[in-house]
């Protein structure tokens, strides 16, 4: 299923605005009208992550990028509220793009962490565009204050039955429980039990109702596995595919798992639960994590993938104690899968 990888990061931070930065992959989206590839990318500060940005960059191959002009010398989108969040940081996740809807400064939507009203927590938000360049908050307020910043949003496949009766959107948000019989690990949280929960909304803008448990660890996972991320995706049998992140507190890497549904809540493992996109190579920007937040994107008769990659580990250790770090450490990487990753069943 897999085709190839890449081995170093396709996009450098060699713009002023990102001298320092992380680069983070947001979404994948064909340019309708130029049919160039768009990649919204977060350039995440981790000493300063009041300064994160989001980015835009436009490609004819998928390998080399441009950074074009957005109206004010540079490639930004959207920036950081300004105000310190405590919990998480400026971080869109998903960008949705919908030509048919009525309200044309709707057209493009993005589910984003931030504390954009100070007087409140921090939390989820939601972002409009028109072009998806010039990017406007719905509220000044979050429609979810509940941690974790790692979610992403879809919107659904028309049709199909789902428990709360049919709506338009998903979030689809990582949620915890205390477990006092998880294996001693490194991690950060400890005895607390990742999993992902759903939220779904009547419109938009209206309310949304969650968080539903939908996918978590079982009897048949490693004692060890957490489910960090679940990116959706739609698939050409009209249900959905999922990139399932799964962290290992026991070494702290990540990797990707591939699963299944119809209906976006009840979820099957795929490929006998072995990982879709596993570690880069040791020595490569990817040897210690690997995670999805982005949707695989069909485009030039390819099936590619944009994924984030770390030489180091969640609890930032190297992989690899005995190695010098890579350079770079870190960044996006793509992988091209065949076709039957968008088929489904």
């Amino acid at each position: 299923m897999l085709l190839n990888r890449s081995s170093r990061p396709v996009i450098s931070a060699d713009k002023d605005w990102e001298r320092g930065a992380v680069l983070w992959a947001v979404t994948a989206i064909p340019d309708e009208k130029t049919g160039e590839l768009l990649l919204y990318y977060l350039a995440r500060f981790e000493s300063n992550p009041l300064g994160n940005v989001l980015c835009l960059a436009r490609s004819q191959d998928g390998h080399t990028w441009l950074k074009p002009d957005c109206g004010d010398g540079t490639n930004i989108v959207m920036r950081a509220s300004g105000n310190q969040t405590g919990w998480g940081e400026f971080m869109p996740t998903s960008v949705l793009r919908n030509e048919r809807e009525s309200n044309s400064a709707h057209r493009w939507k993005m589910v984003y962490w931030d504390r954009p009203d100070p007087s409140m927590p921090a939390g989820i938000c939601l972002a409009v565009s028109s072009d998806g360049r010039d990017w406007k908050p719905l509220f000044q307020r979050p429609i979810i204050t509940g941690a974790n910043d790692a979610m992403s949003m879809i919107d659904t496949v028309p049709g199909v039955q789902v428990p709360l009766g049919p709506v338009p959107f998903f979030i689809y948000q990582q949620t915890w429980k205390y477990n006092t019989k998880l294996p001693t690990d490194r991690d950060n949280m400890k005895g607390m039990h990742r999993r992902i929960s759903i939220w779904e909304c009547n419109t938009f803008a209206g309310n949304w109702v969650g968080p539903v448990t939908i996918l978590e660890p079982d009897g048949e996972d490693d004692p060890d596995i957490q489910f960090y991320w679940l990116t959706s995706f739609k698939t050409r049998c009209g249900g959905y595919g999922g990139l399932l992140s799964c962290h290992h507190t026991g070494d702290q890497t990540m990797d990707v798992q591939l699963v299944s549904s119809r209906d976006g809540w009840s979820w099957s493992r795929e490929n006998g639960r072995k990982p879709l996109l596993g570690l880069g190579k040791r020595g490569r920007f990817d040897c210690g994590m690997v995670y999805a937040a982005a949707q695989p994107v069909k485009w030039l008769d390819k099936v590619l993938l944009f994924y984030n990659g770390n030489a180091t580990v969640h609890d930032g250790q190297s992989h690899y104690p005995v190695d010098p770090l890579p350079n770079p450490a870190c960044g996006i990487g793509v992988a091209e899968f065949t076709d039957k990753l968008l088929i489904g069943r």
